[in-house]
């Protein structure tokens, strides 16, 4: 049973003995770094109880005796997506036996601080998984020290390196109570201020990238120069607030990737089902549009990678115009300014790739100017098809795989609905581009409101009708917290209210609902009744939904006549486009919701 090890004597992969910050400055050690001497008092010990005082005290003398630093090493402590920074106590300056022991106890005790409690507890880590160890090490003598970033912790840049630093031992920037000299670095040389002089900068810069490469990850580094300026490391851990990577690209050079989800609403990572049946939903609809963008998972969300798109002469001017249709204009200004970014400069071979994808082209064509030319068609077509769906008999499967398949199936299955779907986006994003100083964003966004055949819309007004229905049990629906509300309808403790007609009917819906795996309102009505409870307490009739959705569609239908007429006066021709694309965005944008 080993109580007190020498830093130079441990195993790097024996957290469960020495802790975090322990394992780290062995790893440090092992790379042929400059650590300070120090030795390690294990788990070991702490599983045990009482400190080892005999055995402390000998290593200490080992030391040489004077002020050395001691520092908590907790076995729950820098892992990679928990730093535990600051959670739990250091000592510094400690001189002479007592103070020693003292010392290494209060660091033991720390581990069950009300900050290192609730930092576990949030981490979802178990506090009896959790012990402690504790370091000694000689003091450095500092002149200077801070921290050191290999990746800019603020921005996420992996090109940066960032350092802070102030004069002294550096605590004060470790625990933020001075203000320390900051420093942002990258490729062109450094320009020394402050404490640090650009030699020193150069060298914490190189040293980082060192370490970087050596341990696999992004590091935050703690250092100190001595009074003889040589460069001491004291501690090294994984970044953990970093967002991650995307996979490696089997393609050279930068690549471009926009994240899909939040138009969609996906506040949160993917579920896994989720995210395997979106990749195939959203490949395939890319690639109605001639765009081969592989969608990706990075970090939980859905990405495309437009890399490609971009720099096929075919297609980058194309992609411009369709991020406007669902990522808005600050996307389409971003994509718009890369065109001239030289990284994504076009290339002939991506031409023949374009081309290839393009093949698709002459399908979506067909089936937006048909909605475009027979919107009420298109409409029936859409509803029908979402009724035959709804309607068809699906027998569960019995494995988890099966399940998988049947989804991804059934995914392929609404292309009957994209292409009436798509020609309201695409009616809707014309409007901007053709009424150009003749009617104003807010102008546009009234004739978009109020908007009929749009099944979300739909939904609220049954919704507002239940409401309605069951405001004799208004106090209930109030008083009583959503999640309770949806346990006790589930176990058929609650009143007729008129919900299970609405449930049938919408259930299968719920927030960030793309997401098939996420719980549907059928499963957790929680959502339901929180809406149900906000429309009982609207007791100003003119603000009923019904009211304000009908006054909406009153305005917008009043401003689409305004404007086509405006338009007509402005520019004759090109005003027919737009009085055209005004109603077909009236007549087919509500279909998203579909």
């Amino acid at each position: 049973m080993t109580t007190v090890l020498d830093l130079t004597a441990i195993d790097p992969r024996r957290r469960d003995l020495v802790g975090g910050k322990a394992a780290g400055l062995a790893a440090l050690i092992g790379l042929g770094e400059r650590v300070p001497d120090g030795f390690c008092v294990t788990t070991w010990a702490h599983r045990d109880g009482e400190v080892p005082e005999r055995e402390v005290l000998a290593a200490y003398a080992r030391l040489g005796g004077g002020p050395v630093a001691v520092r908590s090493s907790a076995t729950a402590e820098d892992l990679p997506d928990a730093s535990f920074a600051g959670q739990q106590d250091t000592f510094l300056g400690v001189s002479g036996a007592e103070d020693l022991l003292k010392a290494v106890r209060a660091c033991r005790d720390s581990l069950h601080s009300d900050r290192a409690t609730a930092y576990r507890e949030a981490a979802g880590i178990a506090h009896g998984d959790a012990h402690m160890a504790v370091v000694v090490q000689r003091m450095v003598d500092a002149e200077v020290a801070g921290v050191l970033f290999t990746a800019n912790p603020l921005t996420g840049t992996r090109g940066q390196s960032v350092v802070d630093a102030a004069p002294g031992p550096g605590t004060a920037v470790v625990d933020g109570t001075t203000t320390a000299d900051h420093y942002v670095l990258d490729d062109t040389p450094p320009t020394g201020h402050g404490c640090l002089t650009p030699a020193r900068l150069a060298e914490l810069r190189e040293t980082g990238e060192r370490l970087r490469d050596a341990l696999g990850a992004e590091q935050d580094i703690e250092w100190a120069y001595d009074r003889d300026g040589t460069l001491w490391l004291l501690q090294a851990r994984p970044i953990t607030t970093l967002f991650p990577l995307p996979a490696p690209s089997t393609h050279p050079g930068t690549r471009l990737y926009v994240e899909f989800g939040h138009v969609q609403g996906m506040l949160r990572p993917a579920t896994p089902m989720g995210m395997a049946t979106l990749k195939n939903i959203l490949a395939g609809m890319l690639a109605a549009f001639g765009l081969t963008a592989p969608v990706v998972d990075i970090g939980g969300r859905l990405y495309g990678d437009l890399t490609d798109a971009m720099r096929d002469p075919a297609m980058r001017r194309r992609l411009v115009g369709l991020m406007a249709v669902d990522f808005g204009p600050r996307a389409q200004a971003v994509v718009e300014h890369m065109l001239d970014d030289p990284r994504f400069a076009p290339l002939s071979a991506t031409r023949r790739r374009g081309a290839a994808a393009l093949a698709a082209g002459p399908r979506a064509a067909a089936g937006i100017l048909g909605a475009l030319a027979r919107p009420a068609a298109a409409r029936t077509r859409v509803f029908d098809e979402l009724e035959r769906l709804r309607r068809e008999p699906v027998t569960d499967p019995p494995t988890t795989a099966e399940l998988l398949d049947l989804v991804a199936e059934d995914s392929s299955r609404v292309d009957p609905i994209v292409w009436p779907v798509v020609s309201g986006l695409v009616a809707s994003a014309a409007l901007t581009p053709l009424l150009k100083g003749i009617a104003t964003d807010e102008e546009i966004a009234t004739v978009l409101s109020g908007m009929p055949h749009n099944v979300t819309l739909q939904m609220d007004l049954a919704l507002w009708e239940v409401a309605r229905a069951a405001a004799p049990h208004r106090d209930l629906l109030i008083d009583t917290p959503p999640h309770e509300l949806a346990a006790a309808h589930l176990a058929g403790g609650l009143p007729d209210l008129g919900l299970d007609a609405f449930l049938d009917r919408y259930g299968v819906r719920s927030a960030a609902e793309v997401d098939v795996g996420v719980p549907r309102w059928s499963e957790d009505p929680a959502p339901v009744f929180a809406a149900l409870a906000g429309y009982l307490r609207v007791t100003d009739p003119g603000q009923a939904p019904d009211r304000r959705f009908h006054r909406a569609a009153a305005r917008a239908e009043a401003m689409l006549a305004e404007l086509s007429e405006r338009a007509r006066r402005a520019r004759p021709v090109r005003g027919r486009i737009a009085a055209f694309f005004l109603r077909r965005a009236r007549e087919l944008a509500g279909l998203r919701e579909a």
